[in-house]
Formats: structure tokens, C-alpha cells, sequence
């Protein structure tokens, strides 16, 4: 654990200034609606706890500050950033059915819906608040504000038509590589990726730089996705979409491995065995390639500039893991040496 919060100290001092960035927005919030709409926010919880609610919108900024962009453009990227989390968060929320809330509103508890709505609503008109506010602070100049706002807009489009071709559910079971190919490229990989949009669009001296880190970002959301894809196996058979482990079993499992999976389809996923103990040789080939390039993604931003060498980002890695819900698969962490990669490596700028 004391090794653990070392190698998080810097994630930590993010995660502070991450609570600057969300004190601002919920400053801004309280201005758009009636008290009688708004209830309080939550109460406080640890730095740590924070962290784990908050680990990417603390890492981002973080990787700003190795880079060495200035206090008040890490701000307004943070804003932008929380923004954009939020209304992602937000159209989750009406696809799944299901409520995950960013800013505290007071409106019947079951009415999901709307509040997701709202969420949409209040996020999109705070957005461009700050982004005005940027041009009266010299942040940004006045000819980069309607850029800005539109190559927000542009990024966001492609990772929503994604989820678009899975609302309805789907029909084939794609080849591994097609899953990395057309799914888990938006919604892994430049769905984090999104954090750059502003800063490449305004940090013109550190392009480079920038540009390196966002593929690393890149690979760590693609391995991160494929993680994701453990956990919610059985749910993915249930809903209807694009899971890469079941990928990996359906194409290239050996034979028991597909017989077990196509006798869980045929129960349309209703079932709560482990799969780890039904599908062992997959789960641990598929946990070695987002390893892999997990590891990867930290060598592209230690390359960049950024702190943590491959000893420390195995330990995020290992956090991340438990952050995610899939701690029990520790167990199946992958020895140095034994890393895979995963078969798709696309340019995060395509």
C-alpha cells in the first residue's frame, strides 16, 4: 500500500487541482438553474477515494503538468475536460438506462432521464461559457474560440456514431482485430483521446509532445477498454454488443472454451460463473495483450516527458485494476516478459 500511494503522490497533487476544476464548474453551474433545481453536492471523501472517481481527469492533468503547460491553461483544459466528461457521461446514461450524475441536481430520484437530459443541457451552455471566459482572460484568442468549440463538437461525433451501431444490437460476432478495428478505437482509445482536442488545437509549441502523450493515452484507453470487456462479459451477451474476450474465445478459444461460450449464448448470458474459471487460457492471453499495451501507452508518455517509468505504471496498472472492479484477476497478471500486445495499432490522429 505505502509503494502504491508513492508512485500515486503525483496523481494525488492532480486530483487537488482536479477539485479546483470541479469547485469552478459547479460555480458555474449554480448560476444556469433556480436554487429550487440544484441540491448539494456531495460530501467530502479522501484523496484517495477521490483519485479512484477521478483517476483520468487527474491523469491528464498531470501528464499537462510534465509537459509544462502553465497553472491557468491546465484550468481551462481541466473544465473543458470535465465538460466533455459529463455529457459522455450523460449519453451513457440514456443508452444504459442508468444514472451516473456530475452535477447535483434536485429532481425526483427516478427520473434518470431527464436529469441525463439536463446534464446534456446545463454541460454544453457551461462549455461555452468557458470558452468565452478563456477569450476575455487572453487565454485563448478570440479567432480560436468557434475552432475550439467546433473541434470538440467534430472529436465527439465519431465515438457516438459507434455506440449508434450497437444501440440496436448486434448480429455477428466480429474477429478480434475488427472489434479493435471499428469499436474499441472510439470507445477506448479516442474516447481519452478527446483530452488533447483543446490543447492540440492551442499549445502550438508543444505539438510534439502532445501528440506522443496522446498515443499513449490512446493505447492505455484501448487496454483499458479491453479490461472493461472482463468485467462486463456477461452483460455484453445480454445487451446485445461488441465484447473482445468473447471475440477471442468465438475465433481463436480451443474447442471447450467454444462449446462453454456457445452454450452461455444460447442462455443469452444468464449466467454467474466465473470466467476466469470457465474460459482460463483466454482470459489470460486477452489479460497479457492489455497488459501489454497498457505498458505501452505509459512507455509513449514517459517519452513524452511524462514521470512514471514501466516499475510505476505496473503498479497503476494494478490500481487501475482494482479501481475497475476486476481485482480478482490479479491473479492472472501477466510475469515481465510475458506481455502481448494487442493486434491493432492505430494512429490516435486518424
Amino acid at each position: 500500500m505505502i509503494r502504491t500511494l508513492l508512485s500515486l503522490r503525483k496523481l494525488l497533487q492532480a486530483a487537488n487541482e482536479h477539485q479546483q476544476v470541479e469547485k469552478i464548474i459547479l460555480a458555474r453551474f449554480a448560476t444556469l438553474l433556480e436554487p429550487r433545481y440544484q441540491s448539494s453536492p456531495e460530501g467530502r471523501v479522501n484523496r484517495l477515494q477521490y483519485l479512484q472517481k477521478n483517476f483520468f481527469s487527474s491523469l491528464f492533468l498531470s501528464i499537462y503538468t510534465a509537459l509544462g503547460i502553465p497553472s491557468q491553461r491546465r484550468q481551462l483544459y481541466g473544465q473543458i475536460n470535465h465538460c466533455i466528461r459529463g455529457l459522455v457521461t450523460a449519453c451513457d446514461n440514456l443508452l444504459d438506462d442508468e444514472y451516473k450524475e456530475l452535477l447535483p441536481f434536485n429532481f425526483p430520484e427516478p427520473a434518470i432521464r431527464f436529469k441525463s437530459v439536463m446534464h446534456l443541457l446545463c454541460l454544453d451552455r457551461i462549455l461555452e461559457k468557458i470558452a468565452r471566459q478563456a477569450v476575455l482572460d487572453d487565454l485563448i484568442s478570440q479567432n480560436d474560440l468557434e475552432p475550439l468549440l467546433d473541434t470538440i463538437f467534430q472529436a465527439m461525433v465519431p465515438i457516438g456514431a459507434e455506440e449508434a451501431m450497437e444501440e440496436g444490437g448486434i448480429t455477428e460476432i466480429l474477429s478480434p482485430k475488427a472489434v479493435l478495428d471499428s469499436v474499441h478505437m472510439y470507445k477506448g482509445g479516442k474516447l481519452l483521446c478527446l483530452a488533447f482536442t483543446a490543447p492540440l488545437l492551442l499549445e502550438s509549441k508543444q505539438t510534439e509532445l502532445l501528440r506522443l502523450a496522446e498515443t499513449g493515452i490512446y493505447q492505455i484507453g484501448m487496454a483499458l477498454q479491453v479490461i472493461d470487456d472482463l468485467t462486463d462479459f456477461y452483460e455484453d451477451i445480454q445487451n446485445q454488443n461488441h465484447n473482445y474476450l468473447l471475440s477471442m474465445i468465438h475465433h481463436a478459444g480451443d474447442k471447450n472454451e467454444q462449446q462453454r461460450l456457445s452454450a452461455i449464448l444460447q442462455e443469452k448470458g444468464r449466467n454467474e460463473k466465473a470466467i476466469e474459471s470457465l474460459f482460463t487460457n483466454t482470459v489470460k492471453k486477452v489479460m497479457a495483450q492489455a497488459i501489454g499495451e497498457a505498458l505501452a501507452g505509459f512507455a509513449s508518455l514517459e517519452a513524452a516527458g511524462y514521470w512514471y517509468k514501466e516499475k510505476q505504471a505496473i503498479t497503476i496498472i494494478r490500481f487501475l485494476f482494482t479501481i475497475r472492479g476486476v481485482g480478482h484477476l490479479l491473479a492472472f497478471f501477466p510475469k515481465p516478459g510475458h506481455c502481448l500486445r494487442l493486434s491493432m495499432q492505430e494512429d490516435p490522429r486518424q
